[in-house]
């Protein structure tokens, strides 16, 4: 019996067209539009490398030592300086295909950057800044190192001093750009509106009072439970199973570990189907059970990062992960560009649990809602 109404109810559902249009279709269009549209902001950072500055100066002013650690210091982060005497910064950096230019003077220094090098001059910019505020506090072990000058004998590097220092690692977001990120939360987003699957399937019970005749047919709760269920269940994986292929061949999207994303895709898609299913049996309506599951999928959506990426989201810690998709989103992603993620097993119980959880709860309100039938 379980298995004629599995198969009935899958035929039922695969002649929507919404099916394809929802779980294939929409990603798709969503996805291409979002990664032409952001391709920039999500660009990835590439180190800039070593590159060359001209600099000028007042010897009488400046001393060679701090010409000298600056040179030093400037060499450790692979910036290479030149002195040229005689000539404009803006001809220097012309002529010799520089990088940019400092002028350093007795009490201030002056620098150039070009259009073309806007990384290498705010990297110049920083470590001059950086250079004279320690050369001010007297700390730099370059300008002054130990046995020079009123210092002598002082280095930053002493033991004494070093074994105070505490050093941490800080946390960091995994680079990810649009294509990848666009392209893989999309697919998550509607997977959790399969909801609509059921629409046909719905309708026709009501039309043709199949849950009439399920009422007397000694079918256990559960069983119609899961000849709905699976069903859904397995229509939005094909939906989404067809999106993941074109999401690789048109979209270029780069997913990672394949099959442990698709098991918590899957997962997501159960916990979602569950939720849609409580909810119907709770109104025993299709219109409501659509607005109240799409309320709470955007509600989820954009907290979990799938309007505002949650790599550059102000939303808090804590309302994140108020939301399911967040977890299933950024464990997905992180596989994409990391190879591995905190957040699968987290992904895995939080849609554990809920489908669970949802699918307990539309047994139960399914059985109350037979008995008063019944009555």
């Amino acid at each position: 019996m379980i298995r004629y109404l599995i198969k009935n109810n899958f035929k039922i559902i695969s002649r929507n067209p919404i099916n394809i249009l929802v779980l294939t279709l929409a990603p798709i269009i969503v996805s291409a539009v979002l990664i032409s549209a952001f391709s920039a902001m999500m660009e990835k950072y590439e180190e800039v490398g070593d590159f060359k500055v001209g600099y000028s100066c007042d010897q009488e002013e400046t001393t060679a030592l701090v010409i000298d650690g600056l040179k030093s210091i400037a060499a450790e982060q692979g910036i290479s300086f030149t002195e040229y005497t005689g000539i404009k910064a803006e001809e220097a950096v012309e002529d010799n295909k520089l990088a940019g230019f400092v002028e350093i003077g007795k009490d201030s220094y002056t620098v150039y950057k070009t259009d073309e090098h806007m990384a290498e001059g705010q990297i110049l910019e920083y470590m001059l800044h950086a250079f004279y505020e320690n050369m001010s506090l007297g700390i730099s072990e370059h300008m002054l190192p130990a046995g020079s000058g009123d210092m002598q004998g002082y280095n930053v590097r002493d033991e004494a001093i070093a074994s105070k220092m505490k050093v941490e690692t800080a946390d960091f977001i995994p680079a990810v750009d649009s294509t990848d990120y666009y392209g893989i939360i999309y697919m998550i987003y509607f997977s959790w509106c399969c909801i609509v699957c059921g629409a046909g399937l719905f309708t026709a019970e009501k039309k043709y009072g199949i849950e009439k005749r399920q009422m007397v047919s000694g079918i256990s709760d559960l069983k119609e439970y899961l000849s709905k269920f699976l069903p859904m269940v397995l229509m939005a994986c094909e939906g989404l199973a067809i999106y993941g292929i074109l999401s690789i061949v048109l979209l270029d999207v780069h997913w990672g570990n394949m099959a442990l994303s698709a098991i918590l895709v899957v997962l997501g898609i159960m916990a979602a189907t569950a939720l849609g299913l409580m909810v119907y049996a709770i109104c025993d309506n299709m219109v409501v059970t659509v607005i109240i599951v799409f309320m709470l999928v955007w509600a989820w959506g954009f907290l979990g990062g799938s309007f505002e990426t949650y790599i550059f989201s102000g939303t808090s810690e804590f309302l994140k992960k108020l939301s399911p998709i967040y977890y299933e989103n950024r464990a997905v992603v992180e596989l994409s560009c990391m190879g591995e993620s905190e957040y699968v097993i987290k992904s895995i119980i939080c849609s554990g649990v809920m489908a669970f959880v949802c699918s307990a709860i539309a047994v139960l309100a399914g059985a109350l809602r037979r008995k008063g039938g019944k009555k």
